[in-house]
């Protein structure tokens, strides 16, 4: 009978049990959580649970009896400290250490601080954790100046949900174009129209010097160059560090932070898969190393481990796909978004009825796309054709 030692307690590790369970009915399977909460989804932390819509019980993968009924022995607030590559065991913080036959890493990120003076301040918010959505959501009143430093999707979603509560939000984006991901001034431009025009103040090619305090309270940030904004809340949507500094001596492939896997997710360590936020797999579409932070990743990539896990050794070909909500618009990304040669920008960008697509193109071939409204617009067909073109690597004629 294999033992299979799952270490984080995520969306990949939720789905590897269920990957582990297609082909292994009889495998022990132990899972080692830093958190305290069963498997959640993370998306609503930022969207209906902050503002109230969802509980945490909705928001969770699976309930308790799921997993008794899978026989998943669940280590909550239990903290993994080194890996033994010979000895196949992983080392928790308690001294116990657990013995293996395969292993997944699944280990996911934490939030980057603000690197500025006043950051511990309470009422200065990161989000990552049910927790942390729990005790932001307890703050977002109407009339709450809220400041969101960031301006990539976890800020952009937190200022949409907060000003829905009826707070009054500012963004502050350090580099030049908020989503800046998306690679394309235009589409950019048109999203920081689309927020402002729901009354969000955006400010871009702002950077933070420090949380200003009095008497040890939050009263707003100052700018390096001495902009004031005041503040009750301050959110910092700065990005996400893959949580790989434990394995630093434990012998592991490690990139740009990230666990090296082959196309079957396996690390360069006998019988230990990574999956999720920390891997660095082979892209299906560009064929390059990459790194994703995204639902669908950890969904699809932990399912697969557990089934390589449990014997299938198959290899990871789904190509890269997430949404996001802002208001009552919805937006789509496929593919890879990153350094494209050109974007182009097609169907209508009005912002009272905005029905666009955005094609990335490198070499001539499509890589990726961003689609707004794309439910609300029946546009089924077109997601299914662009799937397949991205997949295909389709040529696109120069706009």
């Amino acid at each position: 009978m294999s033992r299979y030692v799952i270490v984080g307690g995520g969306l990949a590790a939720a789905s590897a049990i269920e990957g582990i369970r297609e082909l292994d009915k009889a495998g022990e399977i132990t899972v080692v959580s830093a958190e305290r909460e069963l498997p959640y989804h993370r998306p609503p932390l930022s969207k209906g649970y902050l503002a109230g819509r969802e509980q945490l019980e909705t928001v969770r993968i699976h309930d308790a009896p799921w997993y008794r009924d899978n026989r998943v022995r669940y280590r909550l607030g239990v903290e993994a400290k080194s890996i033994h590559m010979k000895k196949r065991s992983v080392t928790l913080a308690s001294g116990e250490r657990l013995e293996y036959d395969r292993m997944l890493l699944a280990t996911g990120s934490h939030s980057r601080r603000l690197a500025v003076p006043g950051a511990d301040t309470p009422g200065v918010f990161l989000l990552r954790t049910v927790g942390e959505s729990t005790a932001l959501k307890a703050v977002l009143k109407p009339g709450a100046k809220v400041v969101v430093v960031g301006g990539s999707f976890i800020g952009m979603e937190v200022a949409a949900t907060a000003r829905g509560l009826g707070a009054e939000v500012t963004v502050l984006e350090v580099g030049p174009l908020v989503f800046g991901r998306f690679s394309d001034p235009a589409l950019s431009d048109w999203f920081q129209r689309m927020l402002e025009s729901h009354g969000i103040t955006v400010r871009t090619g702002v950077r933070v010097a420090r949380i200003k305090t009095m008497a040890g309270k939050l009263t707003g940030i100052a700018t390096e160059t001495d902009e004031q904004y005041p503040a009750d809340v301050v959110v910092a949507g700065v990005g996400a560090e893959p949580n790989t500094g434990w394995l630093a001596s434990s012998g592991f492939g490690i990139d740009r932070g990230g666990l090296v896997v082959n196309v079957r997710l396996e690390t360069n360590a006998d019988d230990v898969w990574a999956a999720g936020d920390v891997a660095r797999f082979p892209d299906p579409v560009t064929r390059q190393p990459r790194r994703l932070e995204h639902w669908d990743n950890a969904l699809m990539q932990g399912k697969q481990a557990g089934r390589n896990m449990a014997g299938a050794e198959e290899p990871y070909l789904h190509q890269s796909a997430f949404f996001s909500d802002l208001f009552d618009v919805t937006i789509n990304v496929l593919g890879d978004t990153e350094r494209p040669d050109t974007v182009q920008i097609k169907g209508s960008t009005d912002l009272a009825a905005p029905n666009l697509t955005a094609l990335y193109v490198r070499d001539h071939k499509l890589t990726g796309a961003v689609l707004v409204n794309l439910m609300t617009a029946n546009r089924t067909e077109e997601f299914n054709l662009l799937q397949h073109g991205i997949a295909a690597g389709e040529f696109v004629e120069s706009a």
